[in-house]
């Protein structure tokens, strides 16, 4: 597969994959789900990125990459948010 299809292929999984993790956060039992999702989502961002700073296919935009990492990061933050605000003393 030629780079350019492997970075069209690679934004768009990264949106999928981040939209599916950042709806897990809605309830707390979906996040067992949601942080690999959100991992995968991390993969395919890096590749998006890597292959739009490389090549340079579409220059002055920013790549999906960087929405979709944004979105697969909301589980962990909120996962870590979680975790210190309810720590116990």
């Amino acid at each position: 597969m030629s780079p350019e299809r492997w970075y069209q292929l690679s934004g768009y999984l990264s949106l999928v994959f981040g939209v599916l993790a950042s709806a897990s956060v809605y309830k707390m039992t979906l996040l067992y789900y949601g942080i690999p999702i959100a991992f995968v989502g991390f993969i395919f961002s890096g590749i998006n990125i890597f292959l739009q700073t490389k090549h340079e296919f579409e220059p002055g935009k920013f790549a999906k990459g960087y929405l979709g990492m944004f979105l697969s990061s909301l589980p962990v933050i909120f996962l870590m948010v979680m975790i210190f605000k309810f720590k116990p003393n």
